[in-house]
């Protein structure tokens, strides 16, 4: 892109994110670097696995982290795999850190950060699973700029924006994954904060089903960048496995 049609957008990214659709898919992980996400989060399924429910340990490794829903209604699947036990740990994280994503983005951006919004001390990389078929597993669509208004996050500095990171490691690409509402930054929508998980979340006031939502097609290892104002929400499961995904907020230089 010509960078007199950038309109102070610093890249061809920057520009997307802010005054085209909102969200970029050109980025993405190595092969071998999402065989090494996808063990870092077995290692922690497994682990967690342990600590509740050890006597079917055996029965989930077999299963495998893709297959896990076959087995998942014989434990407590919400307390379980609430947000604290899907965070990386801090060496599992500096790991991501080094991954080619992030040094392409840097190329982009600059330095960026790894944002802590939980402060527990390092940079927050967290995993979701979305079961098939399971509309308790996505929450309703939000913007996560919401989040700060009502209170749970971190502002960047003066000098910084933020901007989420969504990638794919186990995915069916057109049945599962994450929907957006492409443009939907540029506009101010009505919601309201609930009491959900511990703490107030947004819910949104609008007929989703009136809105342009679109089922980004992403294949394991592809990568979603995002306005923190762009409506998203991760998208009901219609294929046959466990939907596996890492997501990070990202401050980066304005």
């Amino acid at each position: 892109m010509d960078s007199s049609v950038l309109c102070g957008a610093k890249n061809v990214v920057d520009y997307e994110l802010e005054n085209g659709s909102g969200f970029y898919t050109g980025f993405r992980l190595e092969q071998n670097e999402v065989n090494f996400a996808k063990n870092i989060i077995k290692k922690q399924w497994i682990a967690i696995i342990k600590q509740y429910e050890p006597s079917l340990l055996k029965q989930f490794a077999g299963l495998g982290l893709e297959r896990y829903h076959e087995l998942s209604h014989s434990l407590n699947h919400e307390l379980m795999w609430r947000k604290a036990n899907r965070i990386f740990s801090k060496e599992a994280a500096k790991t991501v850190r080094s991954m080619s994503l992030i040094k392409n983005l840097e190329k982009v951006y600059g330095p960026v950060i790894i944002v802590d919004e939980e402060n527990i001390g390092y940079e927050e990389i967290d995993w979701r699973l979305v079961r098939p078929n399971q509309l308790a597993d996505v929450g309703p669509l939000h913007a996560d700029d919401w989040f700060l208004k009502l209170g749970h996050g971190i502002v960047p500095p003066q000098n910084m924006k933020a901007i989420k990171v969504w990638v794919a490691l186990c995915c069916e690409p057109g049945l599962n994954g994450l929907k957006v509402v492409p443009h939907s930054h540029k506009r101010e929508w009505r919601y309201h904060g609930e009491f959900r998980h511990g703490f107030i979340k947004p819910q949104i006031d609008e007929d989703e089903n009136e809105l342009p939502v679109l089922l980004v097609n992403t294949a394991p290892g592809d990568a979603i960048i995002f306005h923190d104002k762009l409506l998203h929400g991760g998208a009901h499961n219609k294929g046959k496995y466990c939907r596996i995904s890492i997501e990070f907020m990202l401050f980066v230089y304005k």
